[in-house]
């Protein structure tokens, strides 16, 4: 579904000059989800924002569906692939309601029904009709990850392009959206690529992941590697035993001076 091919992306000159992204390579069969982590400033990000073309590509090949993507992206490539952003407090319109903000691609797409569609994208996210004519100040911040998701799915894409979603949510609405995401690859045969920081949300929704640091690609490994602490690089290990947190230790009691 998804083949990237030593892609570099590179900001600014001379001095000013950041290789944002160095010779990265993977590929995403269709169906699947596949994980990018890494630390923050490791490029996870950027990849993606390459891929949809929101950071310039310096070199390489982006191709999906067996077709290399074009500078500017086409109308095609949009019905094949959406993003759904790290912030939804960010990536909705303050002063468009959610109808709005569902119509909007419909409308770009010349896609007719728009009622019924926006209905349905309501219902997938799991919230009903009464959402529609909510403003984003009205909604919390799960219900607007929900909207972004919708929006993402109105054009029935093949590839959903995931930029930390939960990240700017609490942990309790943190699982119902990532159960969402779960759910909906399964029901509508989504392919995804998911960035996250967090290698627990990786294990949990992600068969393969790419490990990133400096831009690089330094090690693709499975969840299943993940969850049981293997590693071939130790970049990677550091980040495994990073994520297992801190353990408190009960202090031991002072012994008296000997007499």
């Amino acid at each position: 579904m998804l083949d990237i091919q030593n892609l570099n992306v590179v900001f600014g000159t001379g001095r000013l000059r950041v290789d944002a992204v160095k010779n990265v390579s993977f590929h995403v069969e269709p169906g699947a989800a596949y994980g990018l982590v890494g630390e923050s400033g490791s490029g996870k990000s950027t990849v993606l924002r390459a891929i949809c073309g929101l950071a310039p590509i310096t070199s390489g090949r982006v191709v999906v569906e067996g077709k290399e993507v074009t500078s500017p992206r086409s109308k095609a490539f949009y019905r094949t692939a959406q993003m759904v952003f790290q912030d939804p407090y960010a990536s909705l319109h303050p002063r468009h309601t959610v109808d709005r903000t569902l119509s909007e691609p419909l409308a770009i797409h010349g896609e007719k029904d728009a009622e019924a569609r926006i209905l349905q994208a309501l219902r997938e996210v799991g919230l009903g009709p009464s959402f529609r004519f909510r403003y984003p100040h009205q909604l919390s911040g799960g219900q607007r990850q929900r909207i972004a998701i919708a929006r993402a799915l109105i054009l029935r894409p093949k590839v959903l392009l995931l930029d930390e979603p939960t990240s700017a949510l609490d942990a309790s609405v943190q699982a119902e959206i990532l159960n969402l995401l779960d759910d909906l690859r399964r029901r509508l045969g989504l392919t995804y690529i998911l960035v996250s920081h967090d290698l627990a949300v990786v294990a949990h929704l992600c068969e393969r992941l790419l490990v990133m640091q400096h831009g690089e690609a330094v090690e693709e490994t499975t969840s299943a590697a993940l969850r049981s602490g293997v590693a071939t690089n130790d970049y990677t290990q550091s980040l495994i035993q990073a994520s297992q947190g801190f353990t408190r230790v009960a202090p031991q009691p002072l012994q008296a001076p000997a007499a």
